[in-house]
């Protein structure tokens, strides 16, 4: 099995890429901050766009797919990936779940936590 999981909050995302031996690392950060302006809110909305781009070009190609996150970050990029991957990335996302912000090997931990409750239940049918 190869697994992405995301760890993604509204500045920053850490991606990991677990393969039966060995977790690959990418971090992918928001460039920029808004300003204050009239158009305060379209900037914001398109850094968020930007950001979400680079996130699901770091992931690649993937099996299953998990995102975790503080927030309303992760639901965001659900939602992104819905509208604009349906037929790669979101159609292997298995979860999404919150989990505040915690060290790699905390995320890693929950990863194979859900992982294992995943499989279990998948393949009971």
């Amino acid at each position: 099995m190869a697994a992405s999981v995301v760890w993604i909050d509204t500045e920053h995302a850490k991606i990991f890429k677990i393969s039966s031996d060995k977790v690959e690392k990418k971090e992918v950060k928001l460039h920029g901050k808004s300003h204050s302006n009239n158009n305060q809110e379209a900037h914001k909305d398109h850094q968020e766009l930007q950001f979400f781009k680079e996130v699901a070009e770091s992931i690649g190609h993937v099996e299953e797919l998990l995102v975790f996150g503080p927030g309303m970050a992760k639901t965001h990029f659900r939602t992104f990936l819905e509208k604009n991957h349906k037929n790669d990335l979101y159609k292997y996302l298995v979860g999404v779940e919150p989990l505040d912000s915690v060290t790699d090997n905390q995320i890693l931990e929950a990863s194979r936590k859900f992982f294992k409750k995943f499989h279990q239940f998948s393949h009971q049918f």
